[in-house]
């Protein structure tokens, strides 16, 4: 019978060796999330993960039953005796077929190595690659799977890989590799905010709860005030917070802006909102309105929070905010979610809590969708926000021995 178990740690790799030692090696984790506790205004923030662990029933010894199906794998260079190998591990499978419903495990191998007999028996097959078994396509797949990159993401660069290099060529990984992270990063669209605006430029994060908008506000707030863009001057900014709701949220957000020396208020409604920005419209360079965090799922709450963001007006920049460890399905839901609001780009968060970003990667690329910020620390700071960068991004991912000086030029001058 299997059964789950839950099992907290400070790291996602910290789980994964409880789980081992805890269930065994039959055990896996199937879901996680990152979890804080205590802390004040963002110091002293606990961090850790709480995993979901699975702990699959015993396999059955079936091995009374194996007798003449599976002893050792055919030699599969001898294409008669595969054949032979073939038929009569599918005649023993069809007699014993009805003995015990437990036989599903050993039928399954059966189906494997019949797939296997069928490809090796294929010369366009060996001859084109398309049995996929190259070690190169092997480890590229393996290393995409370890960085999260969705199903479909990891489809797409394989066959990428087919279609471009000859089974030859696939001997040199190195060179593969490479061109692996330039189609990944291909797919990596960046957001140009350079402007011009029209002032006040109005800028309204939108998110899911605990994603961190009201840190990343703040992030943004500095790095305007104290430490602008190159070219750009320092502003002046004022903060906004619609978000009465959460307790002391509205608190929070007012210490923190005193701290930053920058202007804040709160307001309840779409009325006051609007009086607010038009009593600031000439006072202010830059306008950071932070939002309530709701579910993707909560329709109603977002379609009232859209309308009370409407006053802000059509040259209201609305960045999506989530965390860079969400997973790739629950990023889509997200996205798709908050649409509505029109969203011109999108910033990760919290990227300090993770290094597999091909679920960001993919959901980006499949959504069609620019990346503006990344936010990689707890502090308010602006030393930990920074305008998205394509080769930043791809040296996070794991498992890839990068050549950096090429992606720069690669992506510095579109080589």
């Amino acid at each position: 019978m299997t059964e789950t178990y839950t099992v907290q740690a400070a790291t996602l790799a910290e789980c994964r060796a409880i789980t081992r030692r805890r269930y065994g090696d039959r055990a896996y984790i199937f879901d996680y999330k990152s979890v804080r506790s205590g802390g004040f205004l963002g110091l002293f923030v606990k961090e850790n993960v709480i995993a979901s662990v699975i702990v699959p029933a015993a396999k059955p010894d079936l091995s009374k039953y194996a007798s003449g199906i599976i002893k050792k794998a055919p030699d599969l260079d001898n294409a008669a005796q595969a054949q032979q190998e073939k038929a009569k591990i599918l005649s023993a499978a069809a007699e014993v077929r009805g003995l015990d419903p437990n036989l599903q495990a050993i039928l399954t191998q059966v189906k494997l190595l019949n797939d296997k007999i069928d490809t090796k028996l294929s010369p366009a097959a060996a001859r084109h690659g398309d049995s996929g078994e190259h070690e190169t396509l092997v480890k590229i797949r393996d290393t995409l799977e370890q960085n999260d990159f969705s199903p479909a993401f990891r489809r797409e660069i394989i066959e990428h890989i087919r279609k471009e290099f000859s089974i030859e060529a696939l001997n040199d990984y190195t060179e593969v590799q490479q061109k692996v992270l330039e189609w990944i990063g291909g797919r990596i669209k960046i957001y140009d905010d350079t402007g011009p605006y029209k002032r006040p430029r109005i800028i309204v994060l939108v998110g899911p709860t605990g994603v961190g908008k009201t840190t990343t506000i703040c992030k943004l707030a500095a790095s305007f005030m104290y430490y602008p863009a190159k070219n750009a001057e320092k502003q002046n900014v004022s903060l906004i917070t619609i978000d009465r709701y959460r307790i002391a949220a509205d608190k929070q957000l007012g210490e923190l802006a005193a701290c930053l020396q920058a202007d804040f208020m709160a307001v309840d409604d779409a009325d006051e909102l609007k009086k607010e920005l038009a009593l600031r419209a000439d006072s202010f360079d830059t306008i950071l309105v932070d939002t309530i965090g709701r579910s993707p799922r909560a329709s109603v709450e977002l379609a009232e929070m859209k309308n009370m963001l409407e006053v802000c007006g059509t040259n209201a920049e609305v960045y999506l905010t989530f965390a860079a460890a969400t997973k790739s399905s629950g990023i889509i839901e997200i996205m798709r979610q908050f649409e509505p609001f029109n969203y011109k780009a999108v910033i990760i968060t919290k990227l300090d809590e993770t290094r597999q970003l091909g679920n960001v990667i993919s959901a980006l690329a499949e959504q069609g969708k620019p990346l503006a910020y990344i936010t990689d620390g707890q502090s308010t700071t602006p030393y930990y926000i920074h305008k998205a960068n394509i080769v930043q991004l791809l040296t996070n991912l794991e498992g890839f021995t990068l050549d950096r000086d090429r992606l720069e030029a690669h992506f510095t001058y579109g080589a």
